[in-house]
């Protein structure tokens, strides 16, 4: 079974599924919590991170080609004096892949995409 079709044939399963919240805390009130409504939330997103959630285009662009385009786009920026120069991060170890990525995928730092000590995209000029 497809993961889009786990989610749309059994969303009554998952609607249904509720759990009593305790009179702890703030806001309570005893009512019910959906459960399922949350699982399901995390199932999408797992789905979604993995590429499983809709099938993948092989036509689409790599991340490799998008990796590149940052890079140099940062790279750019530096050269303009618009961000200083980041330190070079280690590539991401074999042993750091939390799953096997589909084909076209890679994973990176994150703060080869973000500049984080500034909070800013590094945007990309198409």
């Amino acid at each position: 079974m497809t993961a889009p079709r786990l989610i749309t044939d059994h969303l009554d399963l998952w609607t249904a599924a509720v759990t009593p919240k305790t009179n702890n805390g703030r806001g309570r009130n005893g009512q019910p919590e959906l459960t399922g409504i949350k699982k399901l939330r995390e199932l999408i997103l797992e789905l979604a991170v993995r590429g499983k959630l809709v099938p993948q285009n092989p036509a689409d662009e790599p991340a490799a080609t998008l990796l590149e385009k940052i890079a140099a786009e940062k790279a750019r920026l530096v050269k303009e004096g618009k961000i200083k120069k980041p330190k070079p991060l280690p590539p991401v170890g074999e042993d750091e892949q939390p799953f096997v990525l589909p084909e076209g995928w890679e994973l990176d730092r994150l703060g080869n995409i973000f500049d984080i000590q500034d909070h800013r995209r590094i945007p990309l000029n198409n």
